[in-house]
C-alpha cells in the first residue's frame, strides 16, 4: 500500500508539472510581454537612478577584563547582559549621531540644490524644498536624520570588530561620516563615565539584607517540618510500586498498538455490516489464506460461466450447472468473509476490554504512590528552596566584598580603537544595473505567470477529457483536432472522405469505435448528434461520423435540425425535398433520399423546406414511423438535430434513438452551460453514450504532441493525399 501511494503521489506531481508547462506554452505571449516590459522598466530605472557611494571604516571594541565576573553575578539574578549587541545600539544612538554632525558641520549636509526623485516629478504641484528658509534647528535635524538613515553597522562573527558604513550621493561626505562615527563613539564612551563595577556593587549591597532574611526563613521552615512529622521520609518513593507501574504502562502501550492496527479494519467492517459484497473490498480480509482460497474458487466458477456463456444459452444443462456452482462458491466466499470479519471484531473488542482493565490498575497504583510520597515531595521542595536561597546569598556576599575595595576607583568600562579609516570610494556601489535587470526579469516572469494563472483560473470552459469526465460523469469517446483554420481547400464536413489518412480522419475512426463499443447490443443503431449551443461542430461531426459508419454497413444521415440546417448547405443542394416533404407526403422516399456523390456509400435525408413548426413535426407519429422504417432499412441512422439549450428538439428526439452523442467545443463553451444541457437530457432519460471534444487546439493543449505523432504516422509509413488528389511519398 505505501508503495502504491508513493507512486500515485509521484504521478500527481508529474501531472502538475505537465500542466504547468502546458500553461506556459498556451500563454507564452502574455508571459513574454510581461518579461520584456519589466526588463525595459528595470533598464529605465537603472539609467535614471542617481549613483550612491559607500565608505566604510572598522572599529575594534574589547570587552573589559572583569566584565565576565559581573555577568556571572547578574546571570544568577536572571539578567543576561548582551555586551556586543548593546554596542551596536550605542553606535546607532542619537547622542553619537549628534557628535558626528557637530564634528563634520551642518553646512556639509545641506545640498545647494534639492532634486526631486523620478516618482515625485510625476506628482502635480510637487516642487523642491527651499532649505535656505529653514532655521538652524531644522537644518540640524535634517543633518541628524541624514546620519541615522544612511548608517549601517555590523559585527564580524565571533569577534569584537565592527564595520561602519555610510551611503551618500557625495563620496567625500560618506567618507567623513564613516570616520567621524568611530571617533564620536569613543568620545561618547569615555565621557559617559560609566563604572559598571561600582553600580553593580551598590545594587548588590541593597539586596543583601533581603537575601539574608530569605535564607534564615527557609531554614526555619525546613526544621519545623522535620520536627512536626518526626518520621523518616524516603527520597526515592516506593520502588516496587514504581516498577509495577512501569510494567502496566508497557502492557497498555502494547495493547493500544494492537488495537490501533485493527481499528481501521474494525471500523470498515462495522460500516458494511450485513453486506458481504462490500466486505470483499476490504484489503485486510482479502489477505487471509482461507479467503484467498475461496476467492480463487469463486473466480474459477465465474470464469467457467463466462466461457460456457459463449457457447451455450442460459437454460442449457451445462450452463445451469455452472451457474449453480458459481452461486454456491459465491455463497461460501461471502460466508468465509463474514466469519473472518467476526473474528477481527472479537479480537478488537477483547483488546479494548484488556486496556480498560489495565488502566484501572494503573490508576490504583498512582493513588498509592501519591499517598506514600506526599510528605517526601513537600520535604524536597522546602530543602530545594533553602539551598537555592543560600547559594544566591553566598554569591552576592562574595561579590559585595570584592566591590567594596574598588568603589572609588575610576575604571574604564570599554576599550575601543579604530582599525581602518574610511577612504574616498572611487566608484558607486549602487545601483547595480545587472541585479536590477535580473530582478526585473524575475518579477516580470512572476507577473506573467500570475496573469496566466489568473486567466486560466477564470476560464470555465472544458480543456481536457479528464475535466469533462470529472464534471459531467460521462465518458469521452472521441477527441477531434481543429481543422477549421488548417486546411481551407477542403470542406470540414467532407474531411473524412477527402483526406482519409489525416489525423482528423483517424480521430473520426476512433470516435466511431467508441460509439460502437458503447452500443454493443443493437444491430441497427440510431444515434443522435447534438451540442449545447450552435457553432460547436455537431453537423461536421455528424457528417464525418456518418461517412465513417458507411464503411461498416448501410448508413443514412438524417438532418433533423429544421431551424438552421447545415447538411444541405454543405452538400450544395438547393431543392426543397427532404425530411419535411417526406413526412408531409409531398415526396416519396426515393425522391427525398440523396446518395453522397463523393463517397457513393452514404445516404442523406436532408431537411427539405424549413417548416413553421419543427418541434410538432419531430414529435409526430409520422416521424416515429419513419424512424422505425429507417432502422429496418439501414444498419446505422445518424441524426443531426438542433442544440439542447437553443430549443427542445433534442430533448424530444433523444427519447426516440438508441444513443445520444454530445459534442463540446474545446475551450469555448462554458462548463455551467454544458452541465445545464446534460442535466436537461438526463431529466428526460436520454441514453447518453458519451461526449466528443471537438476542435481541440493541439498547438497548446496537452494532447498536442499525440496528434502531432498521429499526423506524422502516415507520412512516415504511408502516403499523404494533397488537395489535388494525387499521392506523394512522405
Amino acid at each position: 500500500m505505501p508503495e502504491k501511494l508513493n507512486s500515485l503521489q509521484n504521478n500527481q506531481k508529474a501531472f502538475d508539472l505537465k500542466d504547468f508547462f502546458t500553461l506556459v506554452r498556451k500563454h507564452w505571449m502574455i508571459i513574454l510581454s510581461m518579461v520584456v516590459l519589466a526588463a525595459l522598466l528595470s533598464v529605465y530605472l537603472a539609467i535614471k537612478a542617481r549613483p550612491v557611494y559607500q565608505a566604510s571604516s572598522s572599529l575594534l571594541i574589547e570587552r573589559p577584563a572583569r566584565m565576565a565576573s559581573l555577568e556571572q553575578v547578574y546571570g544568577n539574578m536572571g539578567v543576561n547582559w548582551e555586551f556586543y549587541p548593546n554596542q551596536i545600539h550605542l553606535l546607532k544612538s542619537i547622542p553619537v549621531a549628534k557628535r558626528v554632525v557637530e564634528r563634520i558641520g551642518v553646512e556639509k549636509f545641506i545640498p545647494k540644490e534639492v532634486e526631486l526623485k523620478w516618482y515625485e516629478k510625476l506628482l502635480p504641484g510637487k516642487s523642491p524644498d527651499k532649505l535656505l528658509d529653514k532655521t538652524k534647528d531644522q537644518l540640524f535635524s535634517i543633518a541628524l536624520a541624514n546620519v541615522r538613515n544612511t548608517m549601517s553597522v555590523s559585527q564580524a562573527k565571533g569577534s569584537g570588530v565592527f564595520y561602519i558604513s555610510f551611503d551618500d550621493y557625495n563620496p567625500f561626505l560618506a567618507t567623513l561620516k564613516a570616520n567621524a562615527l568611530a571617533d564620536s563613539y569613543i568620545e561618547e564612551v569615555i565621557e559617559s563615565g560609566i563604572n559598571a563595577k561600582q553600580r553593580t556593587g551598590e545594587s548588590i549591597s541593597k539586596q543583601l539584607p533581603e537575601l539574608e532574611r530569605k535564607v534564615a526563613q527557609s531554614e526555619i521552615n525546613l526544621k519545623n517540618f522535620q520536627k512536626k512529622h518526626k518520621i523518616y521520609l524516603p527520597e526515592g518513593g516506593d520502588e516496587l510500586a514504581v516498577q509495577e507501574l512501569g510494567q502496566l504502562n508497557a502492557r497498555i502501550t502494547e495493547l493500544k498498538r494492537s488495537k490501533l492496527n485493527l481499528e481501521s479494519v474494525y471500523r470498515r467492517i462495522k460500516s458494511v455490516s450485513g453486506q458481504p459484497e462490500k466486505l470483499a473490498r476490504i484489503p485486510a480480509l482479502l489477505e487471509k489464506s482461507e479467503v484467498i482460497s475461496q476467492k480463487n474458487k469463486f473466480a474459477s466458477a465465474q470464469t467457467n460461466v463466462s466461457e460456457l456463456g459463449l457457447v451455450y444459452g442460459p437454460k442449457h444443462p451445462k450452463m445451469m450447472r455452472a451457474m449453480e456452482t458459481r452461486r454456491l462458491a459465491q455463497k461460501e466466499y461471502f460466508s468465509i468473509l463474514q466469519t473472518t470479519a467476526d473474528l477481527i471484531i472479537a479480537d478488537y473488542e477483547t483488546i479494548a476490554q484488556e486496556i480498560s482493565h489495565e488502566q484501572r490498575g494503573v490508576s490504583s497504583i498512582k493513588v498509592e504512590i501519591s499517598d506514600n510520597n506526599e510528605l517526601a515531595f513537600e520535604y524536597d521542595a522546602l530543602k530545594r528552596d533553602f539551598e537555592y536561597n543560600k547559594q544566591i546569598y553566598e554569591a552576592f556576599l562574595k561579590q559585595s566584598k570584592e566591590t567594596d575595595a574598588v568603589k572609588t576607583a575610576s575604571v574604564q568600562t570599554i576599550n575601543a580603537r579604530v582599525l581602518n579609516e574610511a577612504v574616498v570610494p572611487a566608484s558607486p556601489y549602487k545601483p547595480n544595473k545587472k541585479i536590477m535587470l535580473a530582478v526585473g526579469l524575475f518579477l516580470g516572469l512572476l507577473l506573467g505567470l500570475g496573469l496566466a494563472f489568473l486567466i486560466e483560473h477564470f476560464d470555465n470552459t472544458f480543456k481536457s477529457s479528464d475535466e469533462v469526465e470529472e464534471k459531467l460523469n460521462i465518458p469521452v469517446v472521441g477527441m477531434l483536432p481543429n481543422i477549421m483554420d488548417s486546411d481551407e481547400e477542403h470542406s470540414p464536413a467532407m474531411h473524412f472522405v477527402e483526406l482519409p489518412k489525416s489525423a482528423f480522419a483517424e480521430s473520426i475512426r476512433t470516435l466511431r469505435t467508441g460509439v460502437l463499443l458503447s452500443m454493443p447490443d443493437n444491430d441497427h443503431k440510431s444515434i443522435l448528434v447534438t451540442s449545447t449551443v450552435p457553432s460547436e461542430g455537431k453537423t461536421t461531426i455528424a457528417m464525418n461520423l456518418a461517412h465513417s459508419l458507411s464503411h461498416l454497413g448501410d448508413a443514412i444521415l438524417v438532418e433533423a435540425d429544421l431551424r438552421r440546417p447545415m447538411v444541405k448547405k454543405n452538400m450544395g443542394r438547393k431543392d426543397q425535398k427532404g425530411l419535411t416533404s417526406l413526412i408531409s407526403g409531398e415526396s416519396d422516399f426515393a425522391e427525398s433520399i440523396t446518395v453522397d456523390a463523393r463517397s457513393k456509400k452514404l445516404h442523406i435525408l436532408s431537411s427539405g423546406m424549413i417548416p413553421p413548426n419543427p418541434l410538432e413535426l419531430l414529435s409526430s407519429d409520422k416521424f416515429d414511423l419513419l424512424l422505425v422504417k429507417l432502422k429496418e432499412k439501414y444498419k446505422f441512422v445518424i441524426i443531426d438535430c438542433a442544440p439542447v439549450m437553443a430549443v427542445s428538439d433534442a430533448l424530444v428526439l433523444s427519447q426516440k434513438v438508441d444513443g445520444v452523442l454530445f459534442v463540446i467545443k474545446h475551450e469555448s463553451t462554458p462548463s455551467q452551460l454544458v452541465e445545464s444541457a446534460i442535466s436537461r437530457l438526463k431529466r428526460v432519460s436520454a441514453k447518453l453514450i458519451g461526449v466528443t471534444l471537438n476542435r481541440l487546439k493541439t498547438n497548446k493543449a496537452k494532447y498536442g504532441r499525440y496528434y502531432k505523432y498521429e499526423g506524422n504516422y502516415y507520412g512516415h509509413y504511408g502516403y499523404h493525399t494533397n488537395s489535388k488528389g494525387d499521392k506523394r511519398r512522405a
